[in-house]
């Protein structure tokens, strides 16, 4: 009973915690920019602050050119509560969940609609079985995803 109860009051805080919420995309079109399909191959991420409503757009650090499968999405310093993504590999649902930032499965095609959802709480969040599967697996080379 004490456990349910930590429990409960535990998944009550990480939502009121829940302020700045990243989506992968390609374009800047404010709210309307579309949700990228896949989480590591998306040019930018905008984020949304829940409280303000304002919106930064920062780089996919994964992509520069020095990047390695070590290399975080977000840069140093980024502050980010929960992740909303279509698609999302094992390595970086790791790393995210490691740094306790939540990942939601969009259900939607804009962030407006997502936001919308997620506000609702009808967003789900991610479960390992739910992972996108890379193109290149590790007997090939890879590192299990695409780059």
């Amino acid at each position: 009973m004490i456990f349910r109860y930590t429990l409960n009051l535990i998944n009550k805080i990480d939502m009121e915690d829940v302020m700045k919420i990243a989506f992968p995309v390609t374009e800047d079109n404010g709210l309307d920019s579309l949700v990228n399909e896949h989480f590591g191959v998306a040019k930018h991420f905008m984020i949304v602050d829940l409280d303000t409503r304002g919106i930064e757009v920062v780089d996919n650090q994964k992509l520069e050119e020095n990047a390695s499968c070590k290399t975080g999405v977000f840069e140093k310093g980024t502050a980010v509560d929960a992740v909303v993504t279509h698609c999302i590999g094992d390595g970086s649902l790791r790393g995210l969940n490691t740094a306790n930032i939540r990942v939601y499965a969009a259900k939607k095609d804009t962030i407006a609609e997502n936001l919308d959802l997620l506000e609702k709480d009808e967003l789900k969040l991610f479960h390992i079985f739910d992972l996108c599967q890379g193109k290149k697996n590790k007997k090939e080379g890879g590192c299990g995803h695409h780059h």
